[in-house]
C-alpha cells in the first residue's frame, strides 16, 4: 500500500510539473507578442501566467521610487537664479533620498497552474538614495533689466550613482557601472540680487545606471533583469540670500519612465521528482507622470554652502496591480530629502 501511495503522490508531483511547464510555454508564446507590463492577465497562460504578473507588478511599484530619487527637486541644490554668466559655475555633492518602501514577504512566484494570483508582498519602509555630482556652467549672463538681469542660461551636467538596495529577500543593485550621466539648462528669469530675489526655469535629463532587481523566495528566483530609468524633471525655482542664509522654494513635473526585462527559476517537485523550469518575458514598459514641489535652506558664504531639501512628490495615476503591497501602492506620493555642499567659483 504504501509503494502505491508513494506511485500515487510521484505521478501527482509529475503531473503537476507537467502543467506548470506547460503554461511556461503557454505564456512564452503569449507574451513575445506584448509589449507592456500591463498584458500579464491572461488566465490560461499556466503558472508563467502568474510569474509575469508578479514580476510586472514588482516592477510597477519599483519605478517611480527608483524616480523620484532620480528626479530630486532643485536642479542646482539652493539657487534659484543664474550664475551670471561665461566663466562662472558651481558644484554640487548631494546625496536625495526618497522615503520609500520595498516587498518583504515570502511569496511563491508560481504561486498557481492556473493563471496569476493575488498576493501580498507587504512592504518595509526602505530608503531610497541617489547620490550625484552635479556642475552648473554659466553660459550667457542675460540682458540687463534695472537692478538684475534677464534671460541668463547656464548648462547643466551631472554625474548620477546608485547604491546597492536590499530588504529581506528583495534586493536592488547595478548591472555592471554604477554611473549615469544628466544633462539640461537652466533660463533665468530674474537674476539674483541684493534686492531681487533670483527666478529660473530649467529642464533636466537624468538617467540612472541599468538595474537589477532580484527577489528570491525559497528556492526560486524572479529577476527584473537590466532596469533602465529615465526622468525628465522640469523645475520652476525662486531663491533669495540674506547674508550667510539662504532660501529657495520650487515645483515642477516629472516624467519618468522605466523599462525592463524579466525571468525566473522556478523548482517543482519534491523527493525523487524534481524540475527546474527557466522563463524569460519580453520587455515591459512603465511611464508615470507626477507633480514636485520642494523647499531649500542653505547655510554658508558666498562661494561654499550646506544645502538641505525637502520635497513632496505627488501621486501620480494609482497603478492597478493584482498582488499588493501591504498599505502601500504603485505610483502613490512619496516624500523626499536631499543634503548637499554646494561650491560656487
Amino acid at each position: 500500500m504504501w509503494r502505491v501511495d508513494g506511485v500515487l503522490a510521484s505521478t501527482r508531483r509529475a503531473l503537476l510539473t507537467l502543467s506548470f511547464l506547460g503554461g511556461v510555454g503557454a505564456m512564452t508564446g503569449i507574451a513575445r507578442a506584448q509589449s507592456t507590463a500591463s498584458n500579464c492577465t491572461s488566465s490560461s497562460a499556466g503558472g508563467a501566467g502568474d510569474i509575469c504578473r508578479k514580476a510586472a507588478d514588482i516592477f510597477a511599484f519599483l519605478v517611480p521610487q527608483v524616480g523620484v530619487a532620480l528626479a530630486g527637486g532643485n536642479a542646482v541644490l539652493g539657487e534659484g537664479g543664474t550664475l551670471g554668466g561665461w566663466g562662472k559655475g558651481s558644484v554640487t555633492l548631494r546625496v536625495t533620498a526618497v522615503n520609500g518602501a520595498l516587498p518583504k514577504n515570502v511569496v511563491p512566484i508560481a504561486a498557481s497552474i492556473g493563471g496569476a494570483v493575488a498576493n501580498d508582498f507587504g512592504a518595509a519602509r526602505t530608503f531610497v538614495p541617489m547620490p550625484s555630482l552635479d556642475a552648473a556652467i554659466g553660459v550667457i549672463a542675460g540682458a540687463p533689466l534695472g537692478l538684475t538681469n534677464f534671460g541668463g542660461v547656464d548648462v547643466l551636467i551631472g554625474l548620477v550613482e546608485i547604491p546597492r538596495i536590499s530588504e529581506s529577500r528583495f534586493d536592488v543593485s547595478p548591472r555592471s557601472s554604477q554611473y549615469a550621466f544628466s544633462y539640461g539648462l537652466r533660463v533665468g528669469l530674474l537674476q539674483e540680487s541684493s534686492l531681487i530675489p533670483g527666478i529660473s526655469v530649467s529642464y533636466v535629463r537624468r538617467k540612472a545606471p541599468t538595474l537589477n532587481a532580484q527577489y528570491t523566495p525559497s528556492n526560486d528566483t524572479l529577476n527584473v533583469s537590466d532596469f533602465s530609468l529615465t526622468a525628465n524633471a522640469l523645475r520652476a525655482v525662486i531663491s533669495k540670500r540674506f547674508l550667510f542664509f539662504g532660501v529657495s522654494a520650487g515645483v515642477g513635473r516629472d516624467e519618468i519612465k522605466g523599462v525592463t526585462g524579466a525571468n525566473a527559476i522556478v523548482n517543482e517537485g519534491s523527493g525523487n521528482i524534481q524540475t527546474r523550469a527557466t522563463v524569460t518575458f519580453p520587455t515591459m514598459n512603465e511611464s508615470v507622470t507626477r507633480n514636485t514641489g520642494f523647499v531649500n535652506a542653505s547655510f554658508g558664504l558666498l562661494m561654499a554652502r550646506v544645502v538641505a531639501e525637502f520635497g513632496r512628490s505627488s501621486a501620480g495615476t494609482l497603478r492597478e496591480t493584482l498582488n499588493t503591497f501591504g498599505s502601500h501602492h504603485a505610483n502613490e506620493a512619496y516624500t523626499y530629502e536631499s543634503l548637499g555642499v554646494t561650491v560656487r567659483f
